[in-house]
């Protein structure tokens, strides 16, 4: 998958680093919400980029424990 964002913007999930396909795991660690008054919240990693980062953290030998990613 070809990141459509971010410092990688353009590159393929194979190619980041470890510590920037973690960030991407964690769905950016937090939430913001769409406008002032709403109460939709949204996520700054979409879940197709979520999705595809785990996969790509399990196919270079990481697992989830804790919390953490682990080899």
């Amino acid at each position: 998958m070809i990141l459509p964002f971010g410092h990688y913007k353009d590159h393929d999930l194979k190619d980041i680093p470890d510590d920037y396909l973690f960030y991407l795991c964690s769905r950016g660690k937090s939430t913001y919400y769409k406008s002032l008054h709403s109460l939709d919240v949204a996520w700054k990693v979409p879940f197709r980029v979520w999705e595809a980062a785990r996969a790509e953290a399990e196919r270079r030998g990481f697992t989830l424990k804790n919390g953490r990613w682990e080899r």
